[in-house]
């Protein structure tokens, strides 16, 4: 218990201590004086004043000595060491049987700590927790971060508080409510006395606690209660400053508040290193950050700044968890990574593409932040499967080398065309490929992605089927178009009337060039494995700038 409580819970009109730090000590209760204890720890005791002023009462190192003085204190009294001056409406006799009281009481408040730290280790949530904690204290509690965000409440609160009620259905505390803390001294007052306090609204008529939450001295929100089924005692407050040293644990561990401290949610990091050593522990270690389980996910990858410190991506989650509410963000690998839940498939087929680029499109708190700060955000494969998280975040920084290492990639891919024909390739504005948009996803970029990874150029070549290559390069040596109709082809399968007029020639025109092509490059668009070559290839050329079908595709559009 600490000196506060007992102060508190004695109901002592006023106290005068030497040193405000003993206040927060923790004691045990003894009424006796020829107590001892070898533990680490510090007892109360209690006597009269005249005690105190003839030198009957000697204070051990081991003791805290409540000194009565009646009904007020005296502004000449001289204090030392660990003695606490109080004042009493009652008498001493009867302040005494109250002091006698306490030991017994105590031990009901050590039993409600235990049970808020067993809440503590075994909650997943934070709402289980408030909710745990309402229950234990007696009385409705919310909590929420600096931000002045909801982040959990349980308990019953009363349906004709205006100021609650639009917390509860809104998700933040009223501007004018914080402001009116801030006006009243509330906030700056617990600020001061680090630990909770209890304040009287006038407006409600009924008490409350404003419990500010810290975690290693910094500020992460604030757990409030409200006297509304039971009255708030001594005993409360210091369940209340317990419970906000846990709840300030919580926030840190599960990246609720993330964006204030730290590098962000601990559990995201270690799903994206693989540390979990089971899926059970992965998923109960996730369901405490409060994520939307069971859904499919985009892993997101932020490049800023060059040389950026951890400072500065601590800054950037802070920046995308104000605009992706719902987000996890961590720093991990000097990289700043997202995760964020896009909600399950809505379709018989797929639109998780879909859906992930109108939801990131369509915030425009998240566009403009990436515009206004020069981030660009990388965006993963949509994946369910949490496991899946470290692959994905491979992918995302494939996707930002392929950034960096296109014109390498290019330039060893043109190695596999004849020299003479390099300067009749098709201008592209491939070296700014990611610099028209802020957002890059993979699916529409796999390719090329995929053939920047390819590090030698024997890799490269690989890759391609050289009867696609060539095929390339004679169109460019002889003003031909057989590429282009095989490209066509592919994508029109079964119709040549539309191939032919994506291409803008006679459907006999579309058949001689598919003959001529098995003739002069032994490609049989009838065979699959073939029609895949050409496909394939031929998607990782256009990809690297070496061909390009943007007139083909205008006039697809143009058709459709």
């Amino acid at each position: 218990m600490k000196l506060r409580t007992v102060i508190d819970e004695l109901q002592c009109s006023s106290f005068k201590a030497v040193r405000e730090e003993l206040l927060g000590a923790d004691v045990l209760l003894t009424p006796e004086y020829d107590v001892s204890t070898a533990l680490n720890m510090k007892y109360v005791r209690l006597c009269k004043l005249q005690d105190y002023l003839e030198g009957l009462v000697i204070v051990e190192p081991s003791q805290i000595l409540l000194v009565y003085t009646g009904s007020s204190i005296p502004e000449d009294i001289a204090l030392a060491g660990n003695v606490v001056a109080i004042s009493h409406s009652l008498n001493y006799d009867n302040l005494r049987i109250s002091f006698v009281d306490l030991p017994s009481r105590g031990a009901v408040l050590a039993l409600k700590k235990d049970m808020i730290f067993s809440t503590f280790l075994t909650s997943y949530d934070l709402n289980q927790f408030a909710e745990k904690i309402s229950e234990i204290i007696g009385n409705p509690v919310i909590i929420s971060n600096a931000d002045q965000r909801l982040l959990a409440s349980g308990g019953e609160f009363p349906e004709d508080n205006i100021h609650i009620q639009e917390t509860l259905k809104e998700g933040y505390v009223p501007e004018s409510v914080s402001l009116e803390m801030e006006q009243d001294g509330v906030l700056s007052n617990a600020r001061h006395a680090r630990h909770s306090l209890i304040s009287f609204n006038s407006r409600t008529d009924n008490q409350w606690v404003a419990g500010i939450i810290y975690f290693h001295y910094l500020e992460m929100g604030r757990l409030d209660v409200l006297e509304y089924q039971n009255p708030i005692t001594g005993f409360d407050l210091e369940l209340i400053d317990l419970s906000s040293q846990l709840a300030g644990v919580m926030i840190d561990r599960l990246g609720t508040a993330g964006e204030k401290v730290g590098f962000g949610s601990s559990a995201l990091d270690d799903l994206i290193s693989g540390s979990f050593v089971n899926e059970k522990t992965m998923h109960s270690q996730l369901m405490l950050t409060n994520l939307t389980l069971d859904v499919s996910y985009v892993m997101v990858v932020l490049e800023g700044i060059l040389g950026a410190d951890r400072d500065y991506f601590v800054r950037v989650g802070n920046l995308v968890s104000q605009a992706i509410r719902n987000s996890l963000w961590c720093v991990h690998e000097h990289k700043l990574c997202v995760l964020i839940p896009i909600g399950k498939n809505q379709s018989v087929g797929y639109d998780d593409y879909e859906r992930t680029s109108k939801q990131f499109e369509s915030n425009s708190a998240f566009v403009s932040m990436l515009i206004n700060n020069d981030l660009r955000a990388f965006v993963s494969e949509p994946f369910v499967d949490l496991s899946l998280a470290p692959s994905r975040f491979k992918q995302c920084c494939a996707l930002i080398d392929t950034d960096e290492e296109l014109q390498r990639s290019k330039d060893t891919l043109d190695a596999a065309f004849a020299p003479q024909d390099k300067q009749s390739l098709r201008a592209s504005n491939s070296d700014n490929l990611y610099a028209q948009n802020n957002i890059v996803y993979f699916w529409r970029h796999r390719f090329v992605t995929l053939a920047s990874a390819m590090s030698s150029f024997d890799q490269v070549e690989m890759m391609l089927d050289k009867r696609v290559v060539a095929m390339a390069a004679y169109d460019k040596q002889h003003a031909t178009s057989y590429l282009e109709t095989a490209i066509m082809s592919v994508r029109y399968p079964g119709s040549p009337a539309d191939a032919a007029a994506a291409l803008n020639v006679h459907r006999n025109t579309y058949f001689y060039r598919t003959n001529k092509m098995k003739e002069l490059f032994y490609l049989d668009l009838r065979d699959g494995d073939d029609r895949l070559a050409v496909a394939f290839s031929a998607k990782i050329m256009e990809g690297m700038g070496e061909i390009s079908f943007n007139n083909l595709d205008e006039s697809r559009r143009n058709q459709g």
